[in-house]
C-alpha cells in the first residue's frame, strides 16, 4: 500500500467500518469528522477513488458515492479531471488545529461519561486513580455545619486561605525546602502555577531551556508566550546539567525549567552534583530557574533520594507544585513559592482572570496535609513501588520490543517504541480500550515522538488488563505496518 494512502486508511478513516449505515455513508462520515478535527486541511486533495477503494476493500462505486455525499454537503469540490479537494470553510466554523495534546484530550472526552466509559482504562494521566488511598481526616473533609464557613468571610483570598498556606509551608519544609506561608500563592494546580510564572517572566523571544521529553503541556505554556524553546537531554540521572550550561551560555538570561524531585515522564531525579551544577549555571549566566516539585515526596527507591530542592539553596529559584500527584487531581490545588516582589506581581496577574481559588478544595487540602503523616507517605510510596515493578515486569514479558526506563520517582513510566512515531499507535490503542499519552505530547524538539507515557497509579488488576489491551493493539499495529510496506 502506498505510504500516503496508508495514512488515510489508518488515521483519517480509522474505524469507518464500525460506524452505522451504508458503507458509502460510513466512509463519508469518517472523512467529514477528519476534516472537522483538522486532520485533513482545506484544499487537500483526497486520494484517487480506485486506489482508496481497493485499500478499504470496497467497490469504486461505493467510494464515488461517498465523495458525492461530501460534495452535496458542501465539504469537498469535485474538479473534472483534477480530483476531489476539501473546500475552505468560514473562519468562525473552524476548530483549533489538531495536535498530539488535543488528540489525546479528544480520545479522553470520547469516553468520559459515556455508557462504556467503565470499559476504558486511562493510563494517560500521571495522577492517583481515585481517592481510596487518602488518609483519614478527623472530623471529615469539610465542615458539617454551613455556619462554620462564616469564619472564611467572603471567601476571596487571592493568595489562598491562610490555613492552607501554613499547611503547605509545613509540608514543603518537611521536604527540605524551608518555607513560610507568606512566600506562597495557592493556584488551581501546577499547570496554572506554571502559566502564571511563564506569563510573568517570558517575553517573546526569551530562551526557555527544558529537558526533553518534558512534562506534557509544558511546550504549549511556553510557546503561548512566544518563548524560544531549547531542549536538553534527560537521562536516568535527570536533566543533563552540562547541556543546560552550554545552552545557557548561548542565551541572554534564559529561563530554565527543571522538575528536580521527579522528572515527568521518565521518573528520574537530580542528585546533589547536578543540582549544584545547575545553580552555578544560573549564577554564571543570569538564568532564572523554575523548579517543579509536583512529584516531591514520591521517590520510590529506598536506597536513593533526590537532593534537597534547588530553591532551598537559592531563594531566587521559583518553585511550583501541586497536590494532584499525592492526593487527588480533582482538588485542583497547586502552589507557587516566589520572592516577595515577584509574588506580588503574580497576584496582580492572577486577578485579571481569577480572583481567588475556591474555598472548599482549599479546606480539604488543608485537612489532608497534616493527616498525611510519615507512615501514610511510606505506605503510598510502597504501593506505587509495587505497581511500578508490576508494570515493568508485564511490559518486559509481553512487549519486549519496547524499551522502558525504570522510574525512580512519580507515577509514570516512559516507554520507547520501535517506530518513528507513537501517535498512530495510541490512536489505535484507544479503540482497544486503553488510553496512553503519545511521545508528541511530551516532546519539545520533535525527537521523542516514538515514546509513550504510561501511568502505573492504577490497581494491579487494572494494570494487568491494560497491558493485555496494549499487547492486542500492538499486534494489530504491527500487522498494519507490515501490510503497508
Amino acid at each position: 500500500m502506498d505510504q500516503d494512502l496508508g495514512w488515510w486508511v489508518r488515521i483519517a478513516l480509522d474505524g469507518w467500518a464500525e460506524r452505522s449505515g451504508p458503507r458509502y455513508r460510513r466512509i463519508a462520515a469518517a472523512l467529514a469528522e477528519a476534516m472537522e478535527r483538522r486532520l485533513v486541511g482545506a484544499r487537500t486533495r483526497l486520494p484517487a477513488e480506485r486506489p482508496l477503494a481497493d485499500a478499504l476493500g470496497v467497490s469504486r462505486g461505493t467510494l464515488v458515492r461517498a465523495y458525492d455525499e461530501l460534495a452535496d454537503a458542501g465539504l469537498v469540490e469535485r474538479r473534472q479531471g483534477a480530483g476531489t479537494y476539501v473546500r475552505p470553510r468560514p473562519a468562525w466554523t473552524q476548530a483549533p488545529v489538531e495536535n498530539a495534546a488535543s488528540a489525546l484530550l479528544r480520545r479522553r472526552l470520547a469516553h468520559d461519561g459515556s455508557a462504556h466509559s467503565g470499559d476504558v482504562i486511562d493510563l494517560s494521566l500521571s495522577v492517583p486513580a481515585g481517592v481510596d488511598h487518602l488518609p483519614n481526616v478527623e472530623g471529615g473533609f469539610l465542615p458539617q455545619d454551613p455556619h462554620d464557613l462564616a469564619s472564611y468571610g467572603h471567601g476571596l483570598h487571592p493568595a489562598g486561605l491562610p490555613e492552607l498556606r501554613a499547611a503547605l509551608a509545613d509540608h514543603l519544609t518537611g521536604l527540605g525546602l524551608p518555607t513560610t506561608a507568606e512566600q506562597l500563592i495557592v493556584t488551581s494546580g501546577a499547570r496554572h502555577a506554571l502559566s502564571l510564572v511563564v506569563a510573568a517572566l517570558v517575553a517573546p523571544g526569551r530562551t526557555v531551556i527544558a529537558g526533553c521529553p518534558a512534562y506534557p503541556g509544558f511546550s504549549a505554556v511556553a510557546a503561548a508566550r512566544g518563548g524560544r524553546l531549547v531542549d536538553v537531554p534527560v537521562d536516568p540521572l535527570g536533566v543533563d546539567a552540562h547541556a543546560v550550561e552550554r545552552a545557557a551560555a548561548q542565551a541572554r538570561e534564559p529561563l530554565v525549567y527543571v522538575d528536580s524531585a521527579g522528572h515527568d515522564p521518565t521518573g528520574a531525579f537530580l542528585g546533589a552534583a547536578r543540582r549544584d551544577s545547575l545553580l552555578r549555571t544560573a549564577r554564571r549566566h543570569g538564568a532564572l530557574i523554575v523548579e517543579d516539585l509536583s512529584q516531591a515526596g514520591l521517590d520510590l527507591d529506598p536506597d536513593g533520594r533526590p537532593a534537597a530542592p534547588l530553591a532551598a539553596a537559592d531563594d531566587s529559584v521559583i518553585a511550583i507544585g501541586s497536590l494532584s500527584k499525592m492526593f487527588w487531581a480533582g482538588l485542583r490545588v497547586g502552589w507557587v513559592r516566589a520572592p516577595a516582589p515577584l509574588r506580588d506581581h503574580l497576584l496582580r496577574l492572577r486577578s485579571a482572570s481569577d480572583l481567588a481559588p475556591g474555598v472548599p478544595a482549599q479546606i480539604i487540602a488543608a485537612r489532608l496535609l497534616p493527616a498525611a503523616d510519615a507512615g501514610w507517605r511510606e505506605g503510598l510510596r510502597a504501593a506505587l513501588r509495587d505497581r511500578r515493578d508490576l508494570l515493568l515486569e508485564l511490559l518486559a514479558r509481553h512487549l519486549p520490543a519496547w524499551r522502558v526506563g525504570g522510574p525512580r520517582a512519580g507515577l509514570s513510566a516512559w516507554a520507547v517504541l520501535p517506530v518513528t512515531e507513537s501517535e498512530t499507535f495510541t490512536h489505535l490503542a484507544a479503540r482497544y480500550g486503553v488510553i496512553v499519552a503519545s511521545g508528541a505530547t511530551a516532546c519539545v524538539d520533535g525527537g521523542h515522538h516514538d515514546g509513550v507515557r504510561l501511568s502505573f497509579a492504577e490497581s494491579p488488576r487494572t494494570l494487568e488488563s491494560a497491558v493485555d489491551r496494549l499487547v492486542a493493539a500492538w499486534e494489530e499495529h504491527t500487522r498494519r505496518l507490515a501490510a503497508s510496506r
